[in-house]
């Protein structure tokens, strides 16, 4: 190790080293929620979908080893609160839901990860929304396969319990609606929004057939 030689090389590897994970580490990750900061600071002047998708793909757009994944979630959760507050445009859901999901493929694609199960929930959640403002089957299947999903991997999670008793309500489904009930009010007895609804769906659903006789 008496080379002067040597000890170059290795003194010029270890800096190569500290300068990409300073790179890849800190650099790549600050100038992404930066951009991601920018963008939301101007989102007031925001007008149009097109709009939207020009500013919001270039933070989302950027490499980076880490934060994607968060600013995804915080991108949905923008797009969740501009359905529910302005929601009601068909096709302004459709490309908003399309965007997002664009974005949320390749995460879900990795099936693991601390917060998989909050991702398959506002998924769930945007697409139970998109289904009532579009009334397209499509919605309502792709937020049931999430719901489904994320109770496979979280039994007792309350977000994916409700979640199923809504998609059986709308579904009509009064089997599974009152077996999805019974999980929740074996958890949380005193829960007497989800008693009360119960009784409401199963009321409307026994209407239709005591009117026939």
């Amino acid at each position: 190790m008496n080379n002067p030689l040597i000890k170059k090389i290795i003194a010029a590897a270890a800096i190569i080293f500290i300068l990409y994970i300073a790179y890849y580490g800190s650099f790549l990750p600050l100038r992404k929620s930066q951009a991601f900061i920018k963008t939301l600071k101007g989102l007031q002047t925001i007008h149009s979908y097109d709009e939207f998708e020009k500013a919001f793909s270039v933070p989302l757009d950027i490499p980076s080893p880490i934060g994607q994944e968060e600013l995804v979630r915080n991108t949905n959760n923008i797009v969740l609160n501009l359905l529910q507050r302005g929601g009601g445009n068909p096709e302004l859901v459709i490309s908003l839901v399309d965007f997002i999901e664009r974005y949320y493929k390749p995460i879900l694609e990795r099936g693991r990860g601390m917060s998989f199960e909050q991702n398959l929930y506002v998924l769930g959640a945007i697409n139970e929304l998109a289904f009532f403002q579009t009334k397209q089957t499509k919605y309502l299947l792709a937020a049931e396969n999430h719901y489904s999903q994320g109770l496979e991997l979280g039994p007792r999670r309350p977000q994916f319990l409700y979640g199923m008793f809504d998609i059986y309500r709308i579904e009509g489904n009064v089997p599974q609606a009152k077996a999805i009930a019974d999980r929740i009010l074996k958890q949380w007895p005193n829960d007497t929004r989800t008693r009360d609804a119960l009784a409401d769906f199963l009321a409307k659903s026994q209407a239709p057939a005591q009117e026939k006789k």
